[in-house]
């Protein structure tokens, strides 16, 4: 019972007083620290991880070229990524969508 009572008393005070050290998450090879992120560019790294991460990487070459600070505006990514030159199409994406992942990939 004074386990029991312990353990409920742990629960109770960690949702009370949650930690405030900064939380790590980790996709596809892509680190990045929750808090760092604006929320601007939330959602172009939830974007990128879901549709990029399994082949490019921000800083290095993986199967494709890495994409961080990559000279392209909104449009003519989404006009290469439907071309012949990118191995797979993405006609899914809207110019607001490319937006926000070339704005993850800026430093």
């Amino acid at each position: 019972m004074v386990v029991f009572i312990t353990i409920m008393m742990m629960l109770f005070y960690s949702y009370l007083f949650p930690s405030s050290e900064e939380k790590e998450t980790a996709w596809c090879g892509v680190v990045d620290t929750i808090d760092e992120i604006s929320k601007d560019k939330r959602e172009g790294r939830k974007l990128f991880n879901a549709n990029c991460a399994s082949c490019h990487r921000l800083d290095k070459h993986s199967t494709g070229p890495a994409l961080r600070n990559i000279d392209l505006d909104s449009l003519s990514l989404q006009k290469y990524l439907n071309s012949e030159q990118h191995g797979q199409r993405f006609p899914q994406f809207t110019t607001e969508q490319l937006y926000e992942i070339l704005e993850y990939t800026k430093d």
